[in-house]
């Protein structure tokens, strides 16, 4: 009977939890983006009605207001300038940051979309 009611008190906290993350107006997204030479880089994005931040190697970035290109070029440059030489590659950058900044935008637009009481 004590276990029942340790697991049912844990369920209630956890669906408490839940439940506070959700109505936060946070929407992330990783990309998906990989380097020239196929490494994944592990970066989310994450806005609000009003801001977003990018998440890298555990650490928060916030952006510019919502413009988050220079965020987005320094996550870019450390995931990939380790392993490749970025003057030989017929890859084009631009197209990898677009890539991430769509996501930034996407996460802007769905959380504007959310807010009820936004401008």
């Amino acid at each position: 009977m004590k276990t029942k009611l340790i697991f049912t008190l844990m369920l209630a906290i956890l669906a408490f939890v839940a439940c506070s993350e959700d109505e936060s107006g946070e929407f992330c997204e990783n990309p998906g983006a990989t380097c020239p030479d196929d490494t994944a880089i592990d970066a989310s994005a994450c806005c609000t009605s009003s801001s977003c931040y990018w998440t890298y190697k555990g650490t928060d970035y916030p952006c510019n207001g919502t413009n988050c290109n220079a965020v987005t070029a320094s996550i870019i440059t450390d995931a990939c300038v380790a392993g490749v030489n970025l003057k030989s590659w017929d890859g084009d950058l631009a197209s990898l940051q677009a890539q991430m900044e769509a996501v930034t935008e996407k996460l802007l637009a769905e959380a504007r979309a959310s807010c009820a009481d936004c401008k």
